[in-house]
């Protein structure tokens, strides 16, 4: 019976070994943000089990997407604090809306001085960084909730500046190879590979590929070639769990052998970046005055900020040829959940003759999409102050 015993011991010892060492730790899951999210709030608020008069901590979990860019100019607030009041540098405050800069008290993040106590703030999430922000609550009295539990909402918001970058590959056939392959048999609706990086505001491609093109010239000619134009199309959606609060900048780098249809540009709102002197104006209707055109801010909407200052903010880390740009601002007035943009472009007809006389017929070009905004996400929880009882 002894022998028993031990081999059954010995034989889950074996067994422990072989699945891991005894008492490990299990693995927990982890929360994944989804492509969609350029910046996610990771769990809820985590809030301390408070009673009248006494303080306790609130705090907030954020992360940057790691297949993303990284966001900039990150700001964590709170609303809604009242009664309660935030306790900062030794102090109590009542108004969580005034500026800490008043009070000469800077917080903890480098963003922190001149936002209001209820607003923590950094310049940069890289991607997959993640950052965790809390405040120093104090709960109102006992005579102030009259002995009775308090449960009271709080909310939370959470805004940055933000880019997704979309590339593709867009497919260009002569209409002689297109024939030839049809009666052939072969392959030839083709379509250009493409790729996003995560982000609220995702695009997709929606131009007909390939791209048909026919040759001028007349057989046994030297005729030179002419342009061709054509337009790419994308579907803009709104993908995240919140909404632009700016403008929202779309950016067009194309290839050296493709050029701007520059006659009808400003008919599809674009601007080409080395033309454009970064300045979106407005034009309102003001009582007693009749139409005022004014200069806008593309981040807030409000003063006179060039708006290529904000976007090179964005951009600083890509490496953006800025001679082949178009730049396209959507008004965040104007900006709606799912709409389709399009760009007219030309093949240039001297590229045209060297895929001629080169016997050419197919050719793949990259085009990138940058889109720029500064996003907002916000939720809710509740505070619950529970009354001291026998005191």
């Amino acid at each position: 019976m002894k022998a028993k015993a031990i081999i059954l011991i010995v034989s889950l010892i074996f067994l422990a070994f072989s699945f891991g060492c005894i008492g490990q730790e299990t693995e927990t899951n982890e929360t994944k943000l989804d492509v969609e999210e350029g910046v996610g709030v990771v769990g809820t608020l985590k809030i301390d089990e408070l009673h009248p008069g006494l303080d306790g901590y609130i705090s907030l979990t954020v992360r940057s997407n790691l297949g993303g860019e990284g966001a900039r100019n990150v700001y964590i607030s709170l609303d809604n604090v009242k009664p309660f009041k935030l306790v900062e540098c030794g102090n109590e405050i009542s108004e969580p809306s005034r500026n800490r800069s008043l009070d000469n008290c800077n917080g903890f993040l480098d963003l922190d001085k001149n936002l209001p106590y209820r607003t923590r703030g950094t310049v940069k999430l890289f991607p997959g960084e993640e950052l965790d922000v809390f405040w120093r609550l104090k709960a109102p009295s006992v005579n102030e909730i009259s002995d009775i539990a308090l449960k009271h909402p709080i909310y939370y918001d959470v805004e940055y500046d933000y880019h997704v970058n979309f590339h593709q590959s867009v497919v260009f056939m002569s209409q002689n190879e297109m024939l030839r392959r049809r009666q052939a048999g072969e392959e030839y609706l083709i379509q250009g590979e493409s790729a996003s990086t995560a982000g609220e505001i995702r695009f997709k491609s929606i131009t007909q590929q390939p791209i048909l093109f026919a040759f001028d010239y007349q057989p046994g000619s030297d005729n030179p070639e002419k342009d061709f134009s054509f337009v790419l199309s994308y579907l803009v959606e709104n993908k995240g769990h919140g909404f632009p609060i700016s403008d929202v900048i779309v950016i067009l780098e194309y290839p050296q052998d493709i050029k701007p249809q520059e006659d009808v540009l400003n008919a599809y709102g674009w601007k080409e970046w080395n033309k454009w002197n970064g300045k979106i104006n407005v034009t309102e209707y003001q009582p007693g005055v009749g139409a005022v055109t004014k200069e806008v801010n593309c981040r807030t909407g409000i003063g006179e900020e060039n708006c290529k200052d904000w976007i090179n903010e964005i951009f600083k880390d890509e490496k953006i040829n800025q001679d082949r740009l178009l730049v396209k601002v959507i008004k965040r007035e104007d900006f709606v959940e799912s709409f389709t943009i399009n760009a007219p472009m030309v093949l240039k007809g001297e590229v045209k003759k060297e895929l001629r006389d080169r016997n050419i017929p197919l050719k793949i070009y990259p085009f990138k999409v940058y889109v720029g905004y500064r996003y907002f996400i916000e939720g809710k929880e509740y505070i619950t102050v529970y009354p001291l009882r026998g005191i």
